[in-house]
């Protein structure tokens, strides 16, 4: 069993995930999201979780762990109206002074929050960037290419701008979520470069990820590839060209 180092942190969390016919990984990801990290945060943490019309079972393990934790809540959606839609859901329903946004495949390792933790109380976003992408390979490329431009275009360091996986303070998401317009597909990847260019406090720290164990990733096919990735390099134009402004 990997020993968990705890930190304390200043205020209670709002974990937030979004959920689609997730069934086969689920029940083991978020059995040790609570064992690893929710148990031992302040009082009055919540687990929020947007559900997209799962057919496979999803909601079934979730009905069944929502009866065992009091701090967990599930929003059923019965359309499946895509990532951006869930994030903006679970941003705007976080009741915590604190956030914390991640993925519910199983890849990002919850003990790894704790590498955040210390780091909370000075910055309004603490950001973990993934080392070690354990994705196919396609999608590894149109990461690698997309924050190089990001990098290049907003003279930023972030090397994994659109990582699921951040700490940050919920006030400064709610200012800063009507503005989320450029880039609809990559909505966290917009968060942090705005919030970069108001000039807000951010901490990059380097976190696991590890292969998925089970099911199908639910990122980008690769029928998909070519469209998400000009409309992405769009939305980095769009966001330059206002700033400019």
């Amino acid at each position: 069993m990997t020993r968990v180092k705890v930190r304390t942190l200043p205020a209670p969390v709002s974990i937030l995930m979004p959920v689609c016919n997730e069934v086969e990984v689920l029940e083991d990801v978020l059995e040790e999201w609570v064992t690893d990290v929710i148990q031992h945060l302040p009082p009055g943490s919540e687990l929020i979780i947007a559900e997209a019309a799962s057919i496979d079972g999803t909601r079934e393990i979730l009905g069944r762990l929502c009866q065992k934790y009091a701090f967990m809540r599930v929003i059923y959606r019965d359309t499946k109206e895509g990532f951006a839609a869930a994030a903006r859901l679970l941003y705007a329903e976080a009741t915590c002074p604190l956030v914390f946004f991640t993925d519910s495949d199983g890849q990002y390792v919850p003990s790894e929050f704790w590498k955040l933790a210390p780091f909370v109380g000075e910055f309004s976003i603490v950001h973990g960037a993934k080392i070690g992408r354990q994705d196919p390979f396609f999608r590894k490329v149109a990461s690698a290419v997309f924050n190089r431009i990001a990098r290049v275009m907003f003279d930023v360091h972030y090397s994994d701008i659109n990582s699921a996986f951040r700490i940050m303070k919920t006030d400064m998401v709610k200012e800063l979520l009507p503005e989320l317009k450029c880039m609809p597909t990559l909505i966290n990847a917009e968060l942090l470069l705005r919030a970069e260019l108001d000039n807000r406090s951010i901490k990059q720290v380097h976190v696991i990820h590890r292969r998925r164990q089970k099911g199908v990733s639910r990122g980008l096919p690769p029928g998909r590839f070519l469209k998400e990735s000009l409309a992405a390099y769009r939305g980095l134009l769009l966001l330059k060209s206002e700033y400019k402004r």
